[in-house]
């Protein structure tokens, strides 16, 4: 499973069952995978927080627990 976007002059392949599912099987999919406890998708979430936040990065993020 595949998904393709172009940003300018750039192409991005998505390899991922996430790129077929719905805007609501995805949000359900990381919602209980934050439940289980997922780190990869934990420390993912983290990083793109603290690069998008001002705060310190020593704030964990809380959101989805």
């Amino acid at each position: 499973m595949q998904k393709e976007y172009k940003f300018g002059n750039s192409k991005i392949t998505v390899f991922s069952p996430l790129a077929q599912m719905t805007k609501d099987e995805q949000k359900e999919f990381f919602r209980s995978e934050w439940k289980k406890g997922n780190k990869v998708l934990q420390d993912l979430a983290q990083a793109a927080h603290d690069c998008l936040s001002d705060q310190s990065p020593i704030q964990k993020l809380e959101k989805y627990s």
